[in-house]
């Protein structure tokens, strides 16, 4: 039982190349089904794995990570259904768009630490993928387990570990590794040197240096101002200071510079949008992790700080702006195991702090704002007979948001936050699950307090004006889930796993910024607003075929949107996404090749029309030699010139991605 409860990630395989369903580049090493259990979703909360887990979720592990050579989180979960890049090709900034739904819709994680900056056209999602050991994700709300935020989803990042990086008798190691990818002639350059200074203390530092030019699309034609330079690393010690207790300590910390449109989702339409960038974030955490032999306990304890600084300078103008966000944090977890269930309850705090400065007339005056969020959660597995198991959540949060800037600003509220799935293994090969999920987002600074110009139209000026009485964005979402898992099904060792989900996901009162320009009356204003109810429906379909050393994928996603009011289809929903995938061992398992084949729908909407594209993706990895590493990837093979629906920018052409690593 309390290998089920374990403290962390823990000892990965790296062998492991597929998470139920949800492996779509890699294929299997000599894995078996029963080496799932091994992969926990940090985005749960409760230590389950990805075969135990009664939610939607997506895994990617770091060899996944190493063989397909992502620039961004975002574009590390591409080929998952129902996941799609958000933000254009511009690395920096991406974001994952999880049944459609993006930005501070969908809770992002580090470590169990929240990463809650979001200021405007600014990316949101600054750990590089070379400093992370996991990613994972849960699909639809969670907020009877994580509180505001998580009414799309949640985004679990976890940073690499010494622990997972050394041979069981390896005191000292490291690795060098040195990238090139030729869509923006970007050279990377990455390592880490690891160890164990005694038996109970391990260190890591890890880090890597990027530049590239600007990004080559399909056409040949350069997308300007998309050239940046990218620089991180992180520092993690760790303690064990005996077999039931460990402590852990880390700083991270990334540098991105360059010019880019003031929306890097944008067009350039004239130097006047262009800013010069230069963004710092830092991140640092101290974890205590406690499980003696007692089944009672299973502690989490975390603190964490968080703060964003970005300067931008805007080149024509000469105008000056900063932007300053904090975030402190407290989270405490445990898990018991009782003779009639297991319990997963916490509680766990975090204030926001928002700060900027904005220069030259006619401009937006950001909120000097301040959110403080508490809350307290209990989640029960109930065993009710042999094959079912109940699985009840409840969550309270209380919110208070001020802004310094503004008199009488201060509001507080709460909000209570429900789940409940039950879970029926019909037979060794079936598992029917059906979940209901509530979650909210409480409206941001930004949202609550902004003032000052929003733009200019010849002598007329739009002002913003604050909305203290915004009510919190709500969702409840209704799910079915199937799995299957099927050995020695058309030869001796073969196996098939099939994932398939249902959901509607109910979001009422979205927040969205509603511009005003009644000439007749001259009212010229911009304020965030409660406008629109939305459903979302749609399903995913992942199936995995594995004999011997082949490897076979196909996954299906679908997502609908509409107002739930006036029946119109809602903008800024992805197209459906078909991937299909195939994986071979060759040479004794020395190289292992894959393709990927991603057909996206064609989208019509109101005022624009999508076409539908097929992208082509190859690779291959060689571990021929110990300690030497030769990868390969070639993204859009076929140099395809498209465009995600709702995107106004088109995606990167031909991207040849290889890379060298020595591991020692």
């Amino acid at each position: 039982m309390r290998n089920n409860r374990q403290l962390r990630v823990g000892i990965r395989r790296t062998a492991l190349a597929i998470a139920i369903g949800n492996s779509v580049f890699n294929p299997v090493l000599a894995a078996q089904l029963s080496e799932l259990d091994e992969v926990l979703v940090q985005s749960s909360r409760d230590s389950s794995t990805a075969a135990q887990s009664k939610r939607a979720t997506a895994v990617i592990t770091r060899q996944q990570l190493d063989e397909q050579q992502p620039d961004s989180v975002a574009e590390a979960l591409k080929y998952q259904p129902n996941i799609e890049i958000g933000g254009g090709p511009r690395a920096s900034n991406q974001q994952p768009v999880i049944r459609g739904l993006s930005g501070a819709r969908v809770l992002q994680i580090s470590d169990g630490a929240r990463q809650n900056f979001n200021a405007g056209h600014r990316g949101t999602y600054q750990i590089d993928p070379e400093l992370l050991e996991q990613i994972d994700v849960t699909k639809g709300p969670a907020g009877s387990m994580w509180g505001s935020g998580a009414i799309g989803g949640v985004v679990a990042q976890t940073t690499r570990d010494a622990r997972d990086m050394l041979k069981p008798e390896q005191r000292l190691g490291g690795y060098a590794k040195q990238g090139f990818s030729s869509a923006a002639d970007q050279t990377k350059t990455s390592g880490a040197v690891y160890g164990r200074l005694n038996e109970q203390v391990d260190v890591l530092i890890n880090g890597y240096y990027s530049d590239q030019n600007n990004i080559r699309l399909g056409n040949g034609d350069d997308l300007m101002y998309s050239s940046e330079r990218d620089s991180g690393g992180m520092v993690k010690l760790g303690w064990q200071l005996d077999d039931n207790q460990r402590l852990t300590l880390s700083h991270r910390r990334s540098e991105s510079s360059g010019a880019v449109p003031s929306n890097p989702a944008a067009n350039v339409v004239d130097n006047s949008s262009v800013i010069d960038r230069e963004s710092t974030d830092s991140n640092s955490i101290l974890e205590y992790a406690f499980n003696p032999s007692s089944a009672l306990i299973n502690v989490d304890v975390s603190l964490f700080h968080n703060r964003t600084q970005i300067d931008e300078f805007q080149m024509v103008k000469g105008e000056q702006d900063s932007t300053d966000y904090r975030t402190v944090g407290l989270n405490l977890v445990n898990r018991s195991t009782l003779d009639w269930g297991m319990l997963t309850y916490g509680v766990d705090g975090f204030e926001d702090k928002s700060q900027g400065e904005r220069s030259g007339p006619n401009r937006p005056i950001p909120a000097d704002g301040r959110t403080q969020v508490m809350g307290g959660f209990l989640q029960a597995d109930l065993p009710l007979a042999d094959a079912w198991t109940l699985t009840p959540g409840l969550r309270y949060d209380h919110f208070k948001t001020e802004a310094n800037n503004i008199s009488d600003s201060q509001r507080s509220d709460d909000e209570w936050s429900k789940s409940l799935a039950l879970s029926w293994q019909a037979n060794d090969w079936l598992e029917l699950i059906a979940r209901y999920d509530e979650a909210f987002r409480a409206p941001t600074s930004e949202e609550l307090y902004t003032t000052g110009t929003h733009f200019m139209v010849g002598p007329f000026s739009n002002s913003f004006v604050p909305n203290p009485d915004l009510k919190p964005e709500k969702a409840q979402n209704k799910e079915l889930i199937a799995r299957a898992q099927f050995v020695d099904l058309l030869a001796n060792d073969d196996s098939l796993t099939l994932n398939a989900s249902l959901f509607e996901n109910r979001v009422t009162d979205f927040i969205e910024t509603q511009v005003i320009m009644d000439f007749a009356n001259r009212v010229f204003e911009s304020r965030y607003q409660n406008v629109q109810n939305a459903k979302l429906r749609g399903g995913e379909l992942a199936v995995n075929y594995r004999l011997q050393d082949l490897d076979l994928g196909l996954s299906y996603g679908r997502t609908l949107g509409k107002d739930a009011n006036t029946g119109r289809a809602l903008e800024g929903i992805p197209a459906d996404k078909w991937v299909a995938s195939v994986g071979y061992w060759l040479w004794d398992r020395q190289l292992k090749l894959g393709t990927q084949l991603t057909h996206a729908d064609s989208v019509s909407a109101d005022n624009a029309q999508y076409d539908d594209y097929t992208l082509l993706d190859v690779g291959g990895h060689w571990y021929g030699l110990e300690g030497i590493e030769l990868g390969l990837t070639v993204d859009n093979l076929t140099d395809q010139y498209y465009q995600r629906a709702f995107s106004e920018l088109y995606e990167a052409g031909r991207n040849v991605k290889v890379n060298a690593l020595y591991r020692f």
